[in-house]
């Protein structure tokens, strides 16, 4: 393991669970604890607990956070309300993504900001700099001090996510809130466990489930309290495995994979978080021709007819000529263990029905665009 890789606060607590630990995003991370498929099971069933305390935190706070941000994403944010959290993505010139990230809405003056930790170097530079950029444009005072307040915290705050469809039985008799009456994106300061918490009804997985975001000398009790409490309703701890197969099956993009500094989220089928009516973003006028031409290559679904899993990069073929690649692949434990992958096609081989080849090792092997997400929860 390199000597530079960092460890959230969970370390020793994954370690003694006996965690396959692997670099990602900068720090040593659980991969799985058991095995992939038990842990996905467990959050399909029950529930799942994920450490996820390397994604990089920003507090945001001051009257120009919400136009200071609609400058730089797709979606709006000045209109959130407190107690909001909203999907976006900061685009560049091109309208391919720098990140996708959340943004939580505290009270009128404070903000939280997650984005993925892969992109925690590349993002801190992007909001430092538009930072300053804004306040030298608005004449606003130096320093960030009154308008626009910004605060990384990346490694600082610990951050452990609950998925699965028991999460409210199991996380209720921890909070100080009524879990029930929260709605889908929506966020709340409370009490976990007696110590004071940012709780959101938020996730990556395709199923109901609450973000934790607490101090992180309160992680490791939070944690092994969690899991005591939970695991005879079958709460089981999840490592990233789990978790990209859930996601992929849930539809939800992975950034390097279906969103990209060249993939926009037209591409990714995120147009609805694309809102052109807002004032001026950085790369909407990529994103307004990328739309009106229409020609744009773009994810599609694909079920494989056989066993052998697609991955990242195998190229895809329709009539014989090669039409795109694959994005993602895994095994799909929620289709029956069917193979499914996202691929980033040509328009017309992205229509439903189509039947394209992927070439896996040299042979090619059939495969159907389906809409996605492949997997979506039972109401």
């Amino acid at each position: 393991m390199p000597e530079t890789m960092r460890r959230t606060a969970l370390f020793d607590a994954h370690r003694a669970l006996g965690a396959k630990l692997v670099p990602f995003g900068g720090f040593e991370m659980p991969v799985s604890y058991t095995s992939i498929l038990r842990e996905h099971a467990a959050v399909r069933h029950a529930a799942g607990l994920f450490d996820l305390s390397h994604m990089a935190q920003f507090d945001l706070r001051g009257s120009e956070v919400g136009p200071w941000a609609e400058s730089l994403t797709v979606n709006l944010v000045a209109n959130m309300k407190p107690g909001q959290a909203r999907y976006n993505i900061f685009t560049n010139e091109r309208g391919g993504a720098h990140d996708d990230v959340i943004f939580y809405r505290l009270d009128a003056e404070r903000w939280l900001l997650v984005v993925n930790a892969a992109n925690a170097e590349k993002m801190t530079n992007v909001i430092l700099t538009s930072a300053e950029r804004y306040v030298r444009e608005t004449n606003a005072r130096s320093g960030l001090v009154d308008g626009l307040g910004i605060s990384g915290r990346h490694g600082e705050r610990a951050l452990i996510a609950i998925q699965g469809p028991k999460s409210v039985e199991i996380l209720s008799g921890f909070v100080d809130a009524e879990l029930a009456a929260m709605k889908y994106y929506s966020c709340i300061e409370t009490c976990v466990r007696g110590v004071a918490a940012v709780v959101a009804r938020t996730g990556y997985t395709g199923e109901d489930g609450f973000e934790i975001f607490c101090d992180s000398e309160y992680a490791t009790n939070l944690w092994d309290a969690l899991l005591a409490e939970g695991q005879p309703a079958g709460l089981l701890p999840a490592g990233l495995g789990a978790r990209d197969v859930l996601r992929l099956e849930a539809g939800m993009p992975l950034y390097g994979h279906e969103l990209t500094e060249e993939i926009t989220p037209l591409q990714a089928g995120l147009g609805w978080a694309v809102k052109f009516a807002k004032p001026a973003f950085t790369g909407r006028a990529a994103l307004e021709a990328q739309q009106a031409a229409g020609t744009f290559a773009r994810i599609a679904g694909l079920i494989l007819d056989g066993k052998v899993p697609a991955r990242s990069g195998y190229p895809v073929f329709a009539g014989g000529a090669r039409v795109g690649e694959v994005r993602s692949g895994s095994t799909a434990p929620s289709l029956d263990n069917r193979n499914i992958a996202t691929a980033l096609v040509a328009p017309g081989a992205a229509e439903p029905g189509t039947r394209v080849d992927v070439e896996i090792r040299g042979a090619l092997h059939g495969a159907t665009v389906v809409p996605l997400p492949f997997y979506k929860r039972p109401k």
